[in-house]
């Protein structure tokens, strides 16, 4: 019988890839775009006002704006189709849970937990023949599958300094985990090494915002305070004898047998400390106009990069990773008549046009380093939105739809992207004063 670890020291050569997207395999993961559907309506990078006449709930130099208390929950999917190939991968997840409570309609304070950047993907690598070993027929086929994600949460405040401009601060605490599966499957039996991922990392966002007779102006500008790192734990090689994917000594009836070797046999794991995975810093600035009194009109352009070394001993090294991305976002937006009765005035509507380019890397496995790729990665779409304010204070429900395309230069298939947000907001006086009773 061959070793299982001898069996899991191959080099990798994918041809298919499975999961949430392709851009799922690049890096930390799809980075997520919007965290609410107000945003997400306009296209917008979180800049400009897309919830309430001056308010984003993504900026929070504008949430002084408010007058009462929001509380909102957003949830969203996307699907995104390969259209050479027909595939479809697709997935839904909680956009952002946010509590936002303005002061005096001069400060504000903020907390949201939404997710940073998720993965999920399976390559498969299925092109050996098959081998005759002692006059049996033996299949190869190798696997590498990694599912996991990293969430935020924010910590924010803001303050209006002067007369027409205000300041907002957030303080990003990312967490969460992946686990990784490397296999090779001889005769449908995997030999697997499993490891984990249990990241921590600090993000600093500066806002500001000014208001003028041209137009309001919203600057933001964000930074790693400690660069993404990882606690990396690497288990002993096994053989997944009942095929259900842990190292265990359960007997199974489909399959038949008993892990190898016991759990119990096995060294510790192997834990080491990775650095410098994501060290990553941007800069945006938008401008909104106020026309014929309830419609705006907007744009914004936010620049970001990585800075970091994505070091070797990632697992999945030898994969792409963006380096730097460009966004684009024109906006227009109707806001609700907050004076009328009518119904038709208690609806917001959105629309907006995105264009994105990603620049990335690559691992060369001559030099054993990553070398910049010559072309870039392009996404454009439009977006369409509505909301309805309902009861006095305010609540509102939002509804967008995204619909674009992912360009891959010569690395992979293009993609069809659709995706659907729906959120719900609460307003009410808590934390700001007592009802009365």
């Amino acid at each position: 019988m061959l070793h299982p670890r001898f069996l899991i020291q191959f080099s990798l050569l994918f041809c298919m890839l499975f999961g949430q997207g392709q851009l799922n395999s690049f890096g930390i993961g799809n980075f997520q775009k919007w965290n609410s559907p107000s945003q997400g309506g306009l296209g917008s990078i979180g800049l400009v006002p897309s919830f309430q006449n001056e308010v984003s709930l993504s900026n929070p130099s504008t949430w002084s704006n408010l007058k009462f208390t929001q509380l909102s929950v957003s949830y969203n999917g996307l699907e995104a189709k390969e259209n050479k190939n027909n595939v479809k991968n697709s997935f839904s997840n909680l956009q952002s849970a946010q509590l936002i409570v303005p002061i005096k309609q001069k400060y504000s304070l903020g907390i949201e937990l939404h997710p940073y950047s998720y993965q999920q993907v399976t390559l498969v690598d299925s092109i050996y023949d098959d081998m005759i070993v002692f006059e049996d027929t033996i299949s190869i086929m190798k696997e590498y599958e990694q599912a996991g994600g990293i969430m935020a949460f924010d910590i924010s405040m803001s303050a209006s300094l002067f007369k027409g401009n205000s300041f907002g601060l957030t303080m990003q605490l990312l967490f969460g985990s992946s686990r990784q599966n490397n296999s090779i499957v001889l005769n449908q039996i995997p030999y697997s090494q499993t490891s984990r991922l249990n990241y921590s990392g600090v993000n600093s966002i500066i806002y500001f915002s000014q208001k003028s007779s041209f137009g309001n102006f919203y600057f933001k500008s964000s930074f790693s305070l400690n660069p993404l790192e990882a606690l990396y734990t690497k288990m002993y090689p096994y053989d997944d004898t009942n095929n259900n994917g842990y190292h265990d000594f359960t007997y199974s009836l489909l399959n038949p047998g008993y892990d190898f070797p016991h759990p119990n046999d096995v060294p510790s794991p192997e834990e080491s400390r990775i650095t410098n995975i994501h060290d990553q810093s941007s800069f945006g600035v938008g401008i909104s106009k106020k026309v014929f009194n309830r419609i705006q009109i907007s744009g914004e352009f936010e620049t970001n990069k990585d800075k970091s070394s994505f070091n070797v001993k990632l697992p999945n090294n030898f994969n792409y990773r963006i380096k730097s991305n460009n966004n684009f976002s024109f906006g227009l937006i109707w806001f609700p008549n907050d004076l009328s009765f009518n119904l038709i005035d208690n609806f917001t509507l959105r629309s907006g046009v995105t264009i994105s380019r990603l620049s990335f890397d690559q691992y060369n496995i001559n030099n054993s380093n990553r070398i910049d790729n010559k072309n870039a990665i392009t996404q454009v779409g439009y977006t369409i939105g509505f909301g309805y304010k309902f009861k006095s204070v305010g609540n509102q429900i939002d509804f967008t739809y995204y619909s674009g395309f992912r360009e891959y230069p010569e690395i992979y298939n293009n993609e069809k992207l659709r995706q659907f947000q729906i959120g719900l907001n609460i307003a009410d006086i808590w934390f700001i004063k007592r009802r009365q009773r």
